[in-house]
């Protein structure tokens, strides 16, 4: 059976010039360094990785998300930087099969293209191919970390269009596509969202929901939010649970105890949760005794607490839990009025539908919170976005509908004299439809006129690429997201 692997290919440069000692010390430690990263860990836990020794490096099959090579490079870069690794990273169709040792392995263009790219790299680079960067470009951890490097020519005579994984940039330009647009660059939209969070906050509400589809812009409300927050003399603390490493969300223990120290670290705090970390209590009683005991009595001031990205926390087996300690949080305002829960406000950040995962509403912070919902540029701001560039604004809101990743990709075009390049972002908006023959299935309802299913309607307004208020009554978030998906499904 042919499926797609996310596959990172690996190894060291210089190999075949090291004594047979040497060459063994090297690749035991890349293996004991590769088995450590947190990507490798989470996925065999799930079963969802084959990984491969190729003799001078290894080969990782992940087959579920397409980041986890990105976060296992990541990783790896760090932790061993003193090795001279170069690494490629490459999506497509591998085939599994049994080794003649009887091991797992796989065949296919997947893991071919994937060692291909990694050939391009020199030591301590890591490359990307077209497919697996047009995956992971739209994540807002990655997006502003990818560089392309034209086009290469392998020894086979084939030519591939690369990307470097590179450190994050200091800065990004008014219009910049990708990611959180920076606190303090020009061009930011202020929205009737971004006073409602400013002023849920000053007035420390218990639960502020922060709501969107994916790209609306929920990380820089956040960030603005925030800033404004910390200038009333508010402490704050940031988790975003996607760029949370995996082995924190391997169990709610691991978990809490992930929170307490991100708490620890961002406030200052001297007092860290290993001195107050007891096995014989339970992880959420230890975060909740290091809350009351550490974090509540050295921050005096509010504190708001913001999460964002907590979408991925919604189909864990521990998910449930969490979000019950939220709003168990919520009710001790009520349960004990001259307590430390008052001066805490925790901000959600989230695309999904929460009662789709939360099925006991007396356990959910998502129907007690403030909701604040983000939605799509309007054409009065997009003109204040586009304003004195001469961009046609009528024309530029009917055709990309006000989707603010999408027409500020269109401004740094325009900016440049250029036509807006979609492709890649279209690319991948359909290899997310396409994986899941359900959401395919609705995407084509929704084409020929029809209803959709409820499910896949949620999914795929959360992602951003269905709007509407019910599936009974479905629509396109764009006039360009229904051209082409028309062209690839209709």
């Amino acid at each position: 059976m042919t499926e797609t692997g996310h596959v990172l290919f690996l190894d060291l440069v210089g190999y075949s010039r090291l004594s047979v000692e040497e060459q063994a010390a090297r690749v035991t430690e890349l293996l004991v360094r590769v088995r450590a990263t947190a990507a490798f860990q989470q996925a065999e836990q799930a079963e969802t990785l084959i990984p491969i020794a190729t003799g001078d490096g290894v080969a990782l099959v992940f087959l579920r998300y397409p980041t986890a090579p990105l976060e296992c490079a990541g990783e790896l870069a760090q932790s061993a930087s003193h090795l001279p690794l170069r690494m490629g990273i490459h999506a497509g169709p591998i085939t599994r099969l049994r080794d003649i040792n009887g091991a797992l392995s796989v065949t296919g263009g997947g893991i071919n293209l994937a060692k291909r790219v990694m050939d391009f790299a020199g030591a301590g680079e890591i490359f990307l191919s077209e497919t697996a960067a047009a995956l992971v470009r739209d994540f807002d951890q990655w997006h502003a970390r990818l560089s392309a490097q034209g086009e290469r020519t392998s020894k086979h005579g084939e030519r591939l269009r690369v990307w470097a994984l590179d450190q994050p940039p200091g800065s990004a330009t008014a219009f910049s596509s990708g990611g959180g647009v920076p606190l303090h660059a020009e061009g930011y939209v202020t929205r009737p969202a971004d006073s409602l969070f400013a002023a849920a906050v000053a007035r420390q509400e218990a639960i502020v929901l922060i709501k969107g589809p994916r790209q609306v812009g929920k990380t820089s409300l956040l960030a603005r939010g925030l800033h404004t927050a910390r200038q009333r003399g508010a402490r704050v603390a940031v988790i975003d649970f996607q760029a949370l490493g995996g082995e924190a969300l391997h169990s709610a223990e691991r978990l809490y105890r992930a929170l307490a120290e991100c708490l620890a670290d961002q406030l200052g705090l001297e007092s860290l949760p290993a001195e107050h970390w007891s096995a014989s209590r339970a992880g959420a009683a230890n975060l909740e005794r290091y809350l009351r005991r550490v974090v509540f009595t050295t921050t005096p001031p509010p504190l708001v607490l913001a999460l964002d990205e907590v979408d991925r926390l919604f189909s864990l087996p521990f998910g449930s839990e969490f979000f019950g300690l939220l709003r168990s949080w919520h009710n001790r305002r009520s349960l004990d009025p001259d307590g430390p829960w008052h001066r805490l406000t925790v901000a959600l950040a989230y695309a999904l539908e929460a009662h789709l995962f939360i099925t006991d509403p007396n356990q959910s912070p998502f129907n007690v919170g403030i909701p604040l919902a983000l939605s799509d540029f309007t054409p009065a701001e997009l003109a204040e976005l586009a304003q004195g560039t001469g961009a046609d604004i009528e024309r530029l809101h009917a055709w990309l509908g006000g989707q603010p990743f999408l027409c500020r990709r269109a401004l740094e075009a325009h900016a440049a004299g250029q036509e807006p390049d979609f492709s890649d972002h279209l690319e991948r908006l359909f290899f997310s439809v396409s994986q899941d023959p359900t959401l395919t299935e609705a995407v084509r309802a929704v084409l020929a006129g029809r209803p959709c299913a409820v499910e896949p309607f949620f999914r795929l307004r959360a992602s951003g690429v269905l709007a509407g208020e019910s599936a009974s009554r479905p629509r396109f978030r764009c006039a360009l997201y229904e051209a082409y998906l028309r062209t690839q499904l209709g």
